[in-house]
Parts: C-alpha cells; structure tokens; sequence
C-alpha cells in the first residue's frame, strides 16, 4: 500500500487525504455472490462476510466469482458506508441493526411526502450480475488479471509465481501517480489504454471532472481530492489502473518511461488548470524513476524557471560517484576521451567551446549525482552563477535546433559510467576548501625551479602568486579564473589582469612546450606528492623539490 503521508494544504478533511493517496475508501464496493454466503446456518442466517479489503482502492474485482464489484446500490443509487457530517463510520445506522439484516443497504433515503429520511433497506446480495455488455470479454479478463496481480501484491505471503504475476519494479505508490497523471492530462494519454473500450471508460470519468474543475467556484483547493481520489466505478477503476501498469511495466528503460510520462506531463501544464498542476506536481512522494519522467529539460539540464518543481528535479541517475567527487572543470583527460569528437561536430567551435563543454559537463554530472537545477549544480562545484549562465548560453547559441545536446547528454553517461566504475575517487570539494586560502610557500617554489634559469626569468613577475594559482588549478581540477587567489585581489582593489594573462599563456595549447610545459609538470608532481603525504599519512618520499614537510601536510591535505 502507498505510504501515509502527512495532510498538506490540498486536502482538508481526512476522509479527503486517505481517499486522494488512495490508500483507503471510506465507502465499501461489494460481491453480491459473496454476500450470498456459503450456505453455512450463520451465513444463511446473516449472510456472507463483508471484506476489509473491498475498502481498497485497488480492490476492483472479486477473483473468486470473475466478476466486477458493485459501488453503490442498485435501488438508492448511492455508494455505501458513506461518511455522515465529515465523519467516517464503520457501520452506517448502527442504531438500526435490530431492524435491518446485515445485507440491507442503510444509506438514507427520504420519506413518504418528504418525511423523516429512512434507511433504503435494499437486499444487496440480490442484485443481478453487472451488465458487461459493453465491456468486451478480452477487456473483462485482462481487468480480472490485474486483480489478481494487485492481490498478489497485497498478499504479506508472496505467490510461488510471484515474478510472473507482478511486474519488476512496479509500486502502489507509482501506479498512484501515473493513474493520477492520466486524469489529469486526459485526453493526452488515450492512446497507451490497452483498449478503446477501456479508454472510453476512463474518458467518461475523466471528462465529467475536467468540466468540474473548470467550472467557477470559491477559492478553496479541496476540491482537488475528485481529481486525485480512484473512480468510485469499478470497472473505470480497473481501466485506469490498467493503463497506469502498462505505462510502468512496459517502459525498459528510463528513456522509454520518459518517453511515455514527459507528454502527459507536458500537456497538463499546456492545458489543465494550474492550480490542479500545483496541487499534484508539487506533491511529495514521487519515486525517483517516475520524477526523472515528468521533469521538463531545457537544453539538456532540468529546468531552472521559477515556476518549475523542486521536488521533480531529483538526481538523473542512480551514481556511484557523489558530487564532491565531481571537479569543476572537466579534467582533460576526460575530455579527451569523452568529448573531442563531440566537440569537433559544434559549429564555430573555438578555445572558448573546449571551456564552455569542460564546465557544462561537470554540472551535467553533478545533476546526475544529486539533482537540482543548474544553478543548484553550479554552486555544489563553487562555480559563480554568471560563469554557468555564460557557458551555458554560449552553448545554447552553438548548438542551436540540432540534436547536440542529446548527444552531449549521452557522452556524459558514458563519462558517468567511467566514474562509477573508478576503484578510487577524489573529493574535489575538500580540496578546494582546504586550498581556498592556501598560498605556494617561498621556499618551495625556490627549490621547484632553483635549475630553470628560463623559469626564474619567465616568472620573475609574480613568483609564488602565479605558482599558486597553478598548484591551485591542477589540484581542483578548477577554471584558474575562479582560483580563491585571483578573487581575493578582485575585492581588494588590485588589478589581476596581467596575473591572468601570464597564467593563460600556460594554457594556451601554442605555448603549452618548453620551459611553461615544465613547470606545469613541475606543478603536478607538486600536487602530487602532496596528496601522497596525506593518503600516506604524512609517510612521504623524502627526495624531491618540496621542503616544510608539515607545512605541506597542514595547508595543503587533498584528502582523497
């Protein structure tokens, strides 16, 4: 059954909030054949028993007679049990039990000449079977069936052929949402009900509370709980669950359900009132599968706008990798291997597009691994909002109408597939924390080029503060732009600009040789070792260019 959640503002009473997440109807549907009895003395006498389980949404057919249940009774016109004053009730008239046999139908009805109300008092194991002239016996059978796997399903003893009778990976919870996605966005999905009698089932609940919706009425939002609750008629009820499980077990991939859910999801935010996409897309509860199916993309990320819902925007995919194992800026060897042909189809593709790409896919696996807008993902890798806005859009105008950025979403599973299976990760995020304020030490940087003439010369301008940016960008595997070191002379009024130009002739790939080639690598052995005094703890090797071991080891731990 789906799990009880708390009442939000969408439902105010809690016959409402039980009936809306289905989890129980306070009116019974019923088997007159079961009703009939055994033919036992007590239940000659009184009657076969009533089932708790007949107060289930999901309860639809009786298995033991083939048969759909009746929802109301044949003489009153009325469903049964029926809450009185906003109260729930286990026996409707209980004061009337010397009166009426347990068969009797006990709703009120009104009098002679308008008199006192009376109970209705209809034998209801009486009734004839229901007409299913207008259901087709393939339809009748297939409902039938899905009873019987929704039992198995509510069994607490799994059948021996459980596998067969339920399909992998299906839930209450998400035939719930999808059968409640379909009213919603009915007619959109019309066309995945197994049959047209089956859908013309559904298109008579749906449409009578389309038009109620519709229809001009206090400001109040209770009145969702029609739209939300199960169809009170059994075989409606078993057509649109039978939909929602062929939408859910036919989907092989998330692709495919995304496929099948996106369109409905996408003409009730065209066509329903807003209100009602309010009251059900911002509903807690979404599996991570079907929120991944209903979010709206806007040029290959989840949607950032205002009016989009947080709780759609869960992580793209089931990672093994976390977001802090995620650098900010693509390494280049990933990008090598996942990216250079991809780039090579961008028209006018430049320097600048090998940036934009390295930053854009960083946030694209950070939604894979947490979720969340792009502007969520940007600040996770302490990217600037106006730096991801500016690569992002950059791309948009690159890529254009084309089918690039469904490519560029499949290099980056395929990225993603490569980091999962990693044996040992690093933790980006800790790094750029400990470094943020971290500064190259003299002496180090001395001992690191004291037999580069060249690089003394080359870099004689700016020393250790070009020295840290560098040691800094290839440890975070960061833009050097963002360096905490560059940002800190920004707010206080120094001009680093020709700090920027001297560290961008490192990555210039026609300056990429000589003496800059090996002070970066240089630079990387630095790095290095460092992350080997801490992964070793503090057990590094003792020959090498770095001096103040425990410096090192206090200011610069890039934990892994």
């Amino acid at each position: 059954m789906p799990s009880v959640r708390k009442p939000t503002g969408d439902v105010r009473h809690i016959s409402q909030f039980y009936e809306s997440n289905w989890a129980v109807n306070l009116s019974s549907r019923f088997c007159p054949q079961c009703l009939a009895g055994d033919g036992s003395p007590v239940q000659g006498t009184y009657g076969g028993s009533w089932s708790l389980r007949w107060h289930l949404p999901f309860v639809f057919a009786c298995t033991i007679h083939h048969r759909l249940l009746h929802s109301r009774c044949p003489s009153c016109g009325s469903s049964l049990a029926r809450s009185y004053k906003r109260r729930a009730t286990l026996i409707t008239q209980p004061g009337s039990s010397h009166i009426l046999h347990p068969l009797q139908c006990r709703n009120l009805v009104a009098g002679p000449n308008a008199g006192k109300p009376r109970p209705c008092g209809a034998r209801l194991e009486q009734i004839e079977p229901r007409n299913l002239a207008a259901l087709p016996e393939e339809d009748h059978e297939r409902l039938i069936e899905l009873q019987r796997r929704l039992d198995a399903m509510l069994s607490l003893r799994p059948a021996k052929n459980e596998d067969k009778q339920r399909p992998r990976g299906l839930s209450f919870q998400d035939l719930v949402h999808v059968a409640q996605l379909i009213k919603l966005s009915w007619p959109a999905g019309s066309n995945l009900a197994p049959s047209d009698a089956l859908a013309s089932l559904i298109d008579n609940h749906a449409d009578s509370l389309h038009v109620e919706l519709r229809t001009p009425q206090p400001r109040t939002t209770s009145r969702f709980s029609v739209l939300w609750a199960a169809p009170d008629d059994s075989a409606q009820c078993g057509a649109l669950l039978l939909t929602a499980e062929a939408v859910l077990s036919e989907a092989d991939s998330p692709a495919q359900l995304r496929a099948l859910i996106r369109p409905m999801a996408r003409f009730a935010f065209e066509h329903a009132p807003a209100s009602a996409c309010r009251s059900f897309f911002s509903r807690p509860g979404f599996s991570p599968a079907l929120a991944r199916a209903m979010v709206r993309h806007s040029h290959g990320f989840h949607a950032a706008g205002p009016w989009e819902y947080a709780n759609l925007r869960v992580a793209a995919r089931d990672c093994r990798f976390t977001a802090e194992e995620v650098p900010a800026h693509l390494p280049k060897s990933w990008y090598d291997a996942h990216f250079t042909d991809f780039a090579d189809h961008v028209p006018g593709a430049s320097l600048y597009t090998v940036r934009h790409l390295r930053r854009a896919a960083s946030l694209k696996l950070v939604e894979m691994t947490q979720g969340g807008s792009w502007v969520q993902c940007a600040k996770a890798l302490d990217i600037p909002e106006s730096r991801a806005r500016s690569a992002l859009n950059k791309l948009r105008q690159q890529f254009g109408d084309s089918d690039l950025w469904s490519r560029f979403e499949a290099n980056t599973e395929r990225l993603a597939h490569h980091l999962d299976d990693l044996p040992q990760r690093i933790n980006y995020a800790h790094r750029r924390r400990i470094l943020a304020e971290w500064h190259m030490p003299r002496a180090d940087w001395s001992d690191l080029i004291k037999d580069l003439p060249q690089a003394r010369r080359l870099t004689a301008r700016y020393g250790t503060a070009l020295a840290t940016v560098l040691v800094w960008t290839e440890a975070t595997q960061s833009d050097y732009l963002l360096c905490p070191y560059i940002q800190s002379l920004r707010s206080s009024g120094a001009d680093p600009d020709h700090l920027i130009n001297e560290i961008s002739q490192f990555f210039t790939p026609a300056n990429r040789r000589g003496i800059r080639l090996e002070i970066l690598r240089r630079i990387g052995d630095y790095a290095a070792a460092a992350s080997a005094v801490c992964m070793h703890d503090g057990a590094a090797h003792k020959d090498g260019p770095l001096r103040d071991r425990e410096q090192l080891v206090s200011g610069l731990c890039l934990s892994e």
